[in-house]
């Protein structure tokens, strides 16, 4: 597949204007890169040039959820959202002690809770210094004849914080230093294939590995890999699919190409399973607010007839859902009110606010914010979302309050880990070694310190009175869409007939931490095999060594080099993970058997299961 990303060079045009522009985040190095990125902060509460086109808006939020706009209602599809609108609007019905027991009942005996968190840094993360770690020599250095065998590094590789280490049975780079303390809970991918296009590889992500078009419609059979876990677990959560990764922002998706169901799609599947992106805490916030005040005849009477003989749907088995739902609308309608039914707006005007919350997640008001950027000179865009901390708060918050079962926790600024350089930047005017880009700090930030503040609320709060932690009944994937590389071949270069200060200067020119299609991905949670890792790459041809079914190593491989063994010959069963084995392996995790759900065609990586 021909890259765009890697071969527009164009210059940033100024980021558009708005009267609350606080200030210019500067990313990345200075000199000039193949993926150009200028991200400008703003105050999301003032009302925004295009809002219209904000997924975050409190319009969309309910255009696009259609809460309460379903053309064929039955009391069998009734979802939380009905429920609880009908209660905000009408009061929670005087039922039966019976009738009400009956329906508690009922749905404890059919619940059994489940959360699904996607963790995504959007651009590319160095995986050689993550979780594909690689020993190499650092030419930057010390040059070699052959430019093509030289290997890039940090300026400080070699340095104690700046080398492959082992932690328990992972082996891993000096980006994943901060995360150590969460090994023992974690399952590390290390043998891992992708594209090398942004927009492509991030909605591989999301749908999983099968053969599609980015600009065909989705179809009707189509899920992303959290629609189809709300699917089967949100219709009991008022707000079930959170997300905060708007696809569409990449400055480069020509807008007009991709309207109604192309790209991602975020109505996929029933109602309940469709994505809600949230924004930022006080647009989340406004939107609960006025949830009471919407209305629909049809649903109002559905619920009507549930309410009217609760005691029979309690009994069905084909109302087990609705029954759940009703449930669940009640118990958060209880803690959303205060005496006389009278909406509770200061508690939902709390939400997120919480200083001690705030304090764990070290949230600064600029973290609230959202960042508008512009990619290769095309028009500024944004995802509308805050930094990671604040989603991770969020998140935690919307759990406790049984709001939400399922986020897509994606990194505020769009691009943010794409580490373009040019093998001539590697040195300074001077001949001073610069070394590679380093993402150490933006790892630190967006990732290792916002999830183990995450992972530690969620260890130490218990779901009800189920005796069980949001820990135990969690799934985290933590991922990006490619890896980047460390080396650039010049032999092509230098059989071009050309001059040689011409061939000179294409090598200078090369992008040497371009895309890369080899990388990593880790899984948290109650049910992951903690302190193990599967795969690796290898330091001699920088590619993934395949894997068999139970996760060993194909033995035909050298583990550490990564090339086949003399006389030895690859296992036919051997395989390299993708998108679409992480897809459905956080499926299987969450108890949900990912075979016919959406058109993803890889399976579940049984062995990270707990139990496999």
């Amino acid at each position: 597949m021909f890259d765009y990303d890697l071969f527009c060079q164009g210059k940033c045009q100024e980021p558009s204007k708005n009267r609350l522009k606080l200030c210019i985040i500067l990313q990345g190095d200075i000199e000039m890169k193949p993926c150009q990125i200028e991200p400008v902060l703003i105050d999301d509460r003032h009302e925004l040039v295009d809002e219209r086109y904000n997924p975050a808006s409190e319009q969309n939020l309910l255009t696009r959820r259609h809460f309460l706009q379903k053309a064929f209602v039955t009391t069998a599809t009734l979802t939380c959202a009905d429920f609880l609108s009908y209660f905000l609007a009408f009061g929670l019905p005087s039922m039966t002690s019976r009738a009400h027991a009956m329906t508690q009942q009922s749905a404890q005996q059919n619940t059994q809770p489940q959360f699904l968190i996607q963790w995504f840094l959007e651009g590319g993360w160095l995986s050689y210094d993550m979780f594909s770690p690689v020993e190499t020599p650092n030419h930057v250095l010390n040059r070699l004849a052959n430019v093509s065998e030289e290997r890039y590094r940090v300026l400080k590789w070699g340095e104690d914080n700046y080398r492959i280490k082992t932690h328990g049975n992972i082996r891993y780079g000096y980006l994943a230093e901060d995360g150590k303390d969460l090994f023992k809970e974690m399952a590390v991918l290390s043998s891992m294939s992708t594209g090398t296009f942004h927009s492509g590889d991030r909605l591989r992500a999301h749908m999983g590995h099968y053969r599609f078009e980015l600009s065909e419609d989705r179809a009707e059979d189509e899920r992303s890999v959290m629609q189809a876990f709300c699917e089967v677990y949100g219709q009991s959560y008022a707000l079930p699919n959170i997300s905060w990764h708007y696809w569409t922002s990449d400055g480069e998706l020509n807008e007009a190409a991709y309207t109604g169901r192309k790209g991602y799609y975020h109505a996929l599947g029933p109602v309940w399973a469709h994505t809600i992106y949230a924004g930022t805490p006080y647009n989340l916030r406004r939107f609960l607010l006025r949830l009471h005040d919407t209305t629909n005849n049809a649903v109002h009477k559905a619920v009507q007839a549930f309410v009217d003989d609760a005691q029979q749907f309690a009994l069905k088995d084909t109302h087990i859902e609705a029954v759940k739902s009703y449930a669940s609308a009640a118990q958060i309608y209880k803690k959303l009110m205060s005496t006389g039914y009278k909406l509770d707006k200061g508690l939902i005007s709390r939400l997120f606010t919480d200083p001690a919350l705030r304090e764990k997640f070290q949230i600064t008001p600029e973290d609230e914010m959202i960042t508008y950027t512009s990619i290769n000179g095309n028009k500024a865009r944004t995802k509308f979302a805050p930094m990671t901390n604040v989603q991770a708060l969020m998140t935690y918050d919307l759990m406790r309050h049984g709001l939400s079962c399922g986020f897509w926790i994606e990194s505020r600024d769009i691009r943010l880990f794409d580490s373009h350089r040019s093998r001539k930047h590697l040195w300074n005017d001077k001949g001073e070694p610069n070394g590679q880009s380093d993402q150490t700090d933006m790892m630190r930030r967006h990732l290792w310190n916002p999830l183990k503040a995450f992972v530690e609320l969620l260890k130490t709060t218990e779901v009800g009175r189920t005796g069980k932690s949001y820990y135990d009944c969690t799934t985290i994937v933590l991922n990006s869409e490619f890896g980047r590389s460390i080396h650039g071949a010049v032999d092509d270069i230098l059989k071009m007939n050309l001059p040689e200060d011409k061939k000179k200067q294409m090598i200078d020119d090369q992008d040497i931490c371009q895309h890369w299609p080899v990388t990593s991905c880790a899984f948290l949670g109650g049910n992951v095999k903690g302190n193990t890792q599967f795969g690796g790459a290898g330091e001699k041809t920088l590619m993934p060594v395949p894997i068999l079914p139970d996760g060993s190593m194909d033995p035909a491989y050298d583990p550490r080099l990564g090339d086949v063994r003399e006389g030895k010959k690859p296992a036919k069963e051997g395989f390299v993970p993708n998108h679409g084995h992480v897809y459905a392996t956080a499926l299987y995790l969450s108890g949900i058997d990912p075979k016919g759900k959406g058109r993803n065609q890889a399976p579940p990586l049984k062995f990270i299961h707990r139990r496999g």
